[in-house]
């Protein structure tokens, strides 16, 4: 209704073609508009369920995630003002394709919060998710957001994704946006770092049919310390392909030479599946 009136408004004194007015109200609808909805944001925060936590429906699902940052983090905020999984139309095409399932396991590398692990595991009904989150404070959220699902059949690593196991650190931070924290590889940081392929005869990686890599530009990473558990599991997998376009045209040479396909489904993210 606000945004309504606001235009409205705007119409009414472009009709008087007095633009210098126009643009001084306009911008103080624009701060008006942005107050308000700030304020209705700020009410949902104090209306969380003790330990932060929001509770919805998927379907037939019932679903609880912990918000522990809900006041400035991007993707909390997202989830809290939809009520719904983040990237939900990305993770309902996820769920149309049939490729997970109860004979699955899954790898969510880039977990953050557990916001996919949890629609893999409780709603996809997942064999088991194999959860990776480097940063300390979403892990912590993460390991809580599984157990609010009750999902036992879930195993969170703190830890980061590379091409070599070793050691990391991070290299950007955005406390307005957790899930855009960048990590480099780093000989005496303080992160621990695994390579996939060290992890492939583990019991856990059993079943291996879908990983989903959203690390903010380190695809190539992930991907070059994989290539022996993606020849041996073939699984399909969910890419979010950021960085510059050598990095981009990087990472498609490599998964069509591993025998993949690309699919855009939406942005940068890109849906693999091996060739026939």
């Amino acid at each position: 209704m606000q945004t309504d009136t606001a235009k409205h408004v705007v119409e009414t004194l472009l009709q008087t073609g007095n633009s210098n007015e126009i643009a001084e109200i306009s911008g103080k609808l624009d701060q008006l508009i942005r107050l308000a909805d700030e304020t209705l944001h700020m009410q949902k925060v104090a209306a969380l369920e003790p330990g932060n936590v929001l509770r919805f429906h998927t379907g037939l699902h019932s679903i609880a995630l912990s918000l522990p940052d809900a006041q400035d983090d991007y993707i909390q905020r997202v989830i809290l003002r939809r009520r719904a999984f983040y990237e939900a139309k990305l993770l309902s095409l996820i769920q149309t394709t049939g490729v997970i399932g109860p004979e699955v396991t899954v790898c969510d590398i880039g977990a953050n919060i557990g916001n996919h692990s949890i629609f893999f595991g409780k709603v996809l009904q997942a064999k088991r998710v194999l959860a990776f989150e480097p940063l300390p404070h979403c892990y912590e959220t993460l390991c809580r957001n599984l157990d609010l699902n009750g999902l036992s059949n879930a195993l969170a690593y703190n830890c980061m994704v590379g091409a070599k196991s070793g050691r990391g650190d991070i290299a950007r931070f955005n406390p307005r946006n957790l899930g855009s924290t960048v990590f480099v590889a780093a000989k005496n940081g303080p992160i621990p770092m695994v390579a996939l392929d060290d992890l492939m005869d583990a019991e856990e990686m059993q079943g291996l049919g879908f990983i989903k890599v959203d690390v903010e530009g380190m695809q190539m990473d992930v991907l070059n310390g994989a290539k022996k558990l993606i020849k041996t599991f073939r699984p399909v997998m969910w890419i979010e392909i950021l960085g510059k376009d050598k990095s981009a045209a990087a990472t498609m040479k490599l998964m069509e030479s591993l025998g993949y396909m690309a699919t855009p489904i939406g942005g940068t993210n890109h849906l693999f599946t091996p060739k026939p």
